[in-house]
């Protein structure tokens, strides 16, 4: 069976995903938080993006990638091209 995976599934990955490649508290890493804000600069947004693009078996087209300013931004885009997840 096939199910969707939730936004919030998504949220908590991405958090665990920002957490890893920056060591930030989850407290910055709200949906509304800007990227530059919680002192991802341009580097740090490629690496997370490549794990990202890892963990969810995606690809993130350049120009999408180039409009990510917030978490939220993160967690939308994911939402769109991951792949439905098998059930358990």
């Amino acid at each position: 069976m096939i199910r969707t995976v939730t936004r919030g599934e998504i949220e908590e990955k991405l958090v665990a995903i920002v957490q890893q490649e920056k060591n930030l508290s989850a407290d910055l890493i709200k949906p509304e938080t800007p990227l530059a804000e919680a002192g991802i600069d341009s580097l740090d947004s490629l690496t997370i993006l490549f794990a990202i693009e890892e963990q969810f078996h995606i690809s993130i087209p350049d120009d999408r990638a180039r409009a990510i300013t917030t978490f939220g931004d993160l967690i939308d885009i994911v939402q769109e091209l991951a792949p439905p997840a098998a059930a358990d």
